[in-house]
């Protein structure tokens, strides 16, 4: 029985660190069609998209949307925003969602470019700042793994 406990965790273990790559739902929409698209964002009117179902790109064929993205841009000291999937890129940078692309042109423009796949609806507002939560249950289960192992 003893050895039927340890390889079932194991599998819980496994399921618990390697998430499926099959689709992400994220938020679609823009702050010049709609206001509640900026910061602070409030998505109580909007329906998360399924990336998935998502056309393909005529111009990119064969590419599935496999992230979520989030734009700011500053033009002509107007702020806009845009929340829609993302086709190509690596989150965040270096693979960090916690950080974002920014450019800046002239004639006043500012862009922030911020992609992510970590969870469903990972596009909204203040989600590449704040991973403490994800961090510490994390290692609060690799610790009761580590001790369930012992046992």
């Amino acid at each position: 029985m003893r050895k039927l406990e340890k390889n079932l965790l194991l599998a819980l273990l496994a399921l618990f660190l390697f998430k499926t790559a099959e689709s992400i739902k994220c938020w679609e929409c823009r702050s010049d069609n709609d206001p509640k698209c900026a910061d602070p964002f409030d998505n109580s009117t909007l329906v998360i998209t399924d990336c998935s179902l998502e056309p393909e790109l005529k111009h990119l064929p064969g590419v599935k949307a496999s992230m979520c993205r989030k734009i700011r841009q500053k033009v002509h000291g107007e702020w806009r925003y845009f929340r829609s999937c993302a086709y190509m890129g690596e989150p965040g940078i270096e693979g960090d969602e916690r950080f974002c692309l920014m450019r800046t042109g002239s004639y006043n423009i500012f862009m922030e470019y911020c992609t992510c796949n970590s969870k469903d609806g990972c596009n909204g507002a203040g989600i590449f700042t704040n991973y403490h939560l994800t961090i510490v249950t994390s290692t609060i289960g690799g610790a009761l793994v580590a001790w369930f192992l012992r046992l």
